[in-house]
């Protein structure tokens, strides 16, 4: 009989193969290489993940948990401190030189994603998550919904594009005024929606 894997050990073993990747890519990842880098058995990397494949969904899961704040939370809870809080600790995250290479991994996942033929979809769902609840939130503010979800889609291309743009040129200081102007101009927008909807009503 199997022994169960302990969940420990895989939590440990996914973060040494995160540290492992902060200089290689997802596409030259095999069990081989992985357990040559970490000094391990390939036996121990199939027996705690099973495959490549789901050893990136895990790779790529531990990436994208950040978001589960945002994804549990309900907007209708969220004034616009706590909305501007919760992005500014997002992009406090991205600007770690780690995360920009934890972030350069899940970008590459989501380049991968498109052409495969069994996509993850969890870089679709993440873009989605975030456009819906930016919406709705907008919505929940006074915009009304047709101008929310065009103005949520600027916003949640923009904060990625940003994102990218820190992972590309690895300009810290001139993503975040970029960033913060970004905050500036979305939080005058939503002033700028909301008087013209008083004019109109």
């Amino acid at each position: 009989m199997a022994r169960p894997a302990k969940p420990e050990r895989k939590a440990e073993l996914l973060a040494a193969i995160l540290d492992y990747l902060m200089d290689k890519t997802l596409a030259e990842l095999t069990f081989r290489s992985l357990a040559d880098g970490l000094g391990i058995s390939s036996y121990v990397l199939v027996y705690h993940f099973g495959n490549r494949e789901q050893l990136i969904a895990e790779i790529i899961s531990s990436i994208e948990s950040r978001l589960d704040p945002m994804r549990s939370a309900d907007v209708r809870d969220i004034d616009r401190e706590a909305w501007r809080a919760f992005l500014l600790q997002s992009w406090q995250w991205t600007m770690a030189q780690r995360n920009r290479h934890l972030a350069r991994l899940e970008f590459e996942a989501t380049a991968q994603d498109i052409v495969a033929a069994t996509p993850r979809g969890t870089s679709q769902e993440n873009f989605r998550m975030l456009h819906h609840k930016t919406r709705d939130w907008l919505v929940i503010q006074g915009i009304r919904e047709e101008f929310a979800d065009t103005d949520a889609r600027l916003f949640t291309s923009t904060f990625y594009g940003l994102q990218f743009d820190f992972v590309v040129m690895n300009q810290p200081d001139e993503a975040t005024k970029a960033f913060e102007l970004m905050l500036s101009v979305f939080f005058s927008n939503l002033d700028y929606r909301l008087a013209a909807e008083d004019q109109h009503s």
